[in-house]
């Protein structure tokens, strides 16, 4: 493929979430970085658990989780470029699995400007003083 430019993550990562909006591109949830879930952990240790197993993580935090998603999955030949990749949520990422989108009756909505977006992903956050 000419003209497709391959894209290591992390250093797309910023491009994906200003394209996306920080939004899950399929259920249009809101989404952080585990960077943000981390501040967030470190201020309200009590209160915003993570731990190793599903029971042990907090479980708005484990719905908002970013993921950058590959539109044809990695397992069945896509790349890592930017016209591949995508934001999801964790529930739409491990639920779609390595299945083609039209394999499980999704469809992939157009890019809306981030402009459009009120939400920042909390990264307002990770400017803050701790």
């Amino acid at each position: 493929m000419t003209g497709v430019q391959t894209c290591a993550l992390p250093i797309c990562e910023k491009e994906i979430l200003e394209r996306d909006g920080h939004h899950c591109r399929f259920c249009g949830i809101p989404v952080v970085r585990k960077e943000v879930r981390d501040r967030l952990r470190k201020a309200y240790p009590k209160t915003l658990q993570w731990g190793t197993k599903n029971q042990e993580q907090h479980a708005a935090f484990q719905a908002l989780w970013v993921q950058y998603d590959h539109v044809i999955p990695h397992a069945r030949g896509g790349r890592t470029t930017l016209d591949n990749m995508v934001i999801t949520c964790a529930p739409c990422n491990y639920g779609r699995m390595n299945y083609l989108l039209e394999e499980v009756d999704l469809i992939l909505p157009d890019v809306r400007s981030s402009e459009a977006y009120m939400w920042d992903g909390l990264e307002r956050i990770l400017k803050q003083n701790t």
